[in-house]
């Protein structure tokens, strides 16, 4: 089982034609087109490899220092602007991938985020959480083990990408192992992000809490 951290990353409005048919993952190639454009118009100095072809989603420890650079002083921009408030602010977009036996059964929903990882953590020791992405799995415990329900859509919003599986189970310690798994990633991840800080002199305290581990653990 992998529990894996990606990010959204979003240029649309860059000029660039949106490709005329949908969704990306019947259509990857024109939308991996549109998406490399969008980035490079934007003005990311390399390349990007996504999650899945044609998606907006990228493993954290595969992009670059120079692209990671642009996201983070992009990201923050309003904020150090005093446009508003940190406990305003938001970690990067996007979420975790849960992936078993090679099989990709969860992805990230609209308006998720690095700090769901708690949602992970909280539903591995058989506590009931909020997930922050929409729309949202009923989850449910079944002895050692957990139940995602993807049957239900609210307000008919469907997942993306639709999954092949709507009802699943998997192992509270299996799922404990793969959380350890990406901490170890998102560590990494987060030691990368204090280094722009520096580098870039943003000044955003404690930047790591703001952008991955989510700004209610920042003290």
């Amino acid at each position: 089982m992998k529990l894996i951290p990606v990010i959204e990353i979003g240029y649309a409005n860059q000029g660039v034609e949106t490709p005329e048919h949908g969704p990306y993952w019947e259509y990857p190639k024109e939308w991996d087109e549109f998406n490399n454009e969008s980035y490079r118009k934007a003005g990311f100095k390399d390349s990007f490899k996504p999650f899945d072809p044609g998606a907006s989603l990228y493993e954290i420890g595969l992009i670059s220092d120079d692209n990671l650079k642009k996201i983070v002083v992009d990201h923050t921009e309003e904020l150090r602007k005093g446009e508003y408030d940190r406990e305003q602010a938001s970690p990067l977009f996007g979420g975790y991938v849960l992936e078993i036996n090679g099989e990709r059964l969860f992805y990230p929903q609209c308006c998720g985020d690095l700090g769901d990882i708690q949602f992970w953590r909280n539903i591995s020791n058989g506590k009931e959480s909020f997930y922050e992405g929409h729309p949202a799995p009923i989850v449910k415990f079944e002895n050692e083990e957990i139940l995602f329900d993807l049957t239900a859509q609210e307000f008919d919003e469907e997942f993306t990408p639709i999954p092949e599986r709507r009802i699943f189970r998997f192992n509270k310690e299996e799922l404990k192992k793969a959380i350890k798994e990406a901490e170890l990633t998102l560590e990494k991840f987060a030691n990368r992000i204090q280094a722009i800080n520096e580098s870039e002199n943003l000044n955003l305290e404690r930047i790591e809490d703001l952008l991955v581990w989510e700004n209610i653990n920042y003290q």
